[in-house]
């Protein structure tokens, strides 16, 4: 389990919460689980959803599916049938979506069983992966269509970002305003989403963010931000799995923004987050550029509609995206600035990970990255733009960092050299004998680090003073919560 002082004070577990804790710690969340968890990943997760990808595409048309995914003899029978079922899931979900947004950004009436239908949908279609499962069998079907941009080309979009790093994560745009939904009641709280034009032109038009707030619906409250890893597409499986918890319950909002290229930002073609490793270096920096502009403008919404302090989180690439914000913060408007960090899985050795972590070994990255023209110093010009290179804009002892000591995706030595960099007081450092996706699931037996953050954020909370927000999120904002809260 991890093992830290509480620093909390909450209340303990039951005997039995403890007793199931300590089982399911030490029969999985171990690093045999993580070498399951990426040999499915890699061998059947990613191929599955690259032919998905490539049937979503197809329109329904196998000569077109067939000119992009290899298909054997035998399995080449199943495509029409496969495609047949994706175009039929697809304008279910189209449907569903349609009632939502009416429903919800529209006139009305919101109806909580139009978001258990468009769950429900969603999920269907994201389940017709496993149609293109005996054509991998016969075939193996590529995990990744590699379209590596040469290294001319990103250096034409992205040189004079690196000539000016210091303020290289600004918006091309002038903020908008953040549209925000009705909202519904649950157990964990009153949920709803919100939204906004992207800032970056390279993602889809519209950031989204589903919000989750206490019951305990208190004036001024503190708000995170968590940012998910790649590939994960929570409003896409059904109900999402509460990535943090206990914050909720303890009266923190939270704000899951869906990150560019995944989910409703999906690119026609391609699968959730492919884009990233796809496009090599020049996808990984494009992502970043977007993502780290929408966390800051996720903090000043949330401090416009409560006022309360405001951590920035993540999960492996998100919490990578995490720390650039920090950094990134300090050339923004103090609005935009985050109070605090919560990093599961982080890493400051970007070229370490794109190289040598087993995940992108095992999908062919460094191998297509390096068939393209890029060397590993080509790579580390970038770096600049990729991984930290200077403090965050909060003090140390606002930020928390949870560990795996067998972390061979991001690499549990980035996490240390990144704990180093920023001396991290060891009291917020969380420490466990775990991979890399076990790491994050152990947040739910284990609630130490969240109740770190939650001292921190009182802490912070009870020094700062409230920030004006800017006239056009201020605008945006009811007087005591945000729209989306008045069911």
């Amino acid at each position: 389990m991890l093992a830290r002082k509480d620093g909390g004070g909450n209340r303990r577990s039951t005997v039995f919460d403890r007793i199931v804790g300590n089982a399911v710690n030490a029969l999985i969340l171990r690093p045999w689980f993580d070498n399951a968890a990426l040999r499915l990943l890699t061998r059947w997760y990613f191929p599955l959803s690259r032919a998905w990808a490539a049937a979503l595409a197809a329109g329904g048309d196998p000569a077109r599916f067939s000119a992009t995914v290899p298909t054997g003899r035998l399995t080449q029978r199943l495509v029409p049938r496969a495609l047949e079922t994706v175009e039929l899931r697809l304008a279910a979900l189209r449907q569903a979506e349609e009632r939502w947004e009416e429903a919800f950004f529209g006139p009305g009436p919101a109806d909580r069983s139009l978001e258990t239908a468009r769950l429900k949908a969603a999920a269907a279609l994201m389940q017709t992966r496993t149609a293109f499962a005996p054509m991998h069998l016969e075939m193996p079907i590529p995990a990744i269509a590699f379209d590596v941009e040469p290294i001319e080309r990103v250096q034409k979009r992205h040189e004079r970002r690196l000539l000016a790093r210091n303020t290289a994560f600004q918006a091309q745009r002038a903020c908008e305003p953040v549209a925000a939904s009705r909202g519904y009641v649950t157990r964990r709280g009153i949920e709803g989403w919100v939204r906004f034009p992207a800032p970056i032109d390279a993602t889809a038009p519209l950031a989204w963010a589903r919000v989750v707030t206490p019951r305990a619906n208190a004036a001024r409250m503190p708000s995170m931000v968590f940012a998910h890893g790649i590939g994960m597409e929570s409003e896409m499986w059904g109900e999402p799995r509460d990535l943090c918890p206990g914050l909720i319950p303890s009266g923190v909002r939270m704000i899951r923004p869906e990150a560019p290229w995944h989910g409703r930002r999906r690119i026609n073609g391609c699968y959730g987050g492919e884009p990233i490793l796809a496009r090599g270096p020049g996808g990984l920096l494009d992502f970043l550029h977007a993502h780290v502009i929408e966390l800051g403008q996720w903090v000043a919404w949330a401090r416009a509609t409560r006022g309360g302090p405001v951590a920035v989180g993540g999960v492996s690439l998100g919490a990578l995206t995490a720390q650039l914000t920090g950094c990134a913060a300090h050339e923004w408007p103090e609005d935009m600035r985050p109070d605090a960090l919560f990093l599961v899985a982080p890493s400051r050795l970007i070229a370490e990970v794109a190289f040598e972590s087993s995940l992108t070994r095992r999908l062919g990255v460094p191998r297509a990255v390096l068939a393209s023209g890029w060397s590993r110093a080509a790579m580390e010009k970038w770096l600049p733009l990729l991984e930290p290179q200077r403090p965050p804009i909060m003090p140390p002892a606002q930020i928390v960092v949870v560990l795996g000591e067998a972390d061979n995706v991001t690499l549990t030595a980035g996490g240390e050299a990144l704990i180093r960099h920023w001396q991290i007081p060891e009291d917020n450092v969380f420490r466990c004998p775990a991979g890399h996706f076990s790491t994050s699931l152990g947040l739910s037996r284990d609630s130490a680090p969240i109740r770190r953050l939650r001292v921190i954020l009182d802490q912070v909370g009870r020094k700062a003073h409230r920030r004006t927000a800017p006239a056009e999120m201020a605008a945006n904002a009811s007087a005591d919560a945000f729209p989306a809260e008045r069911v």
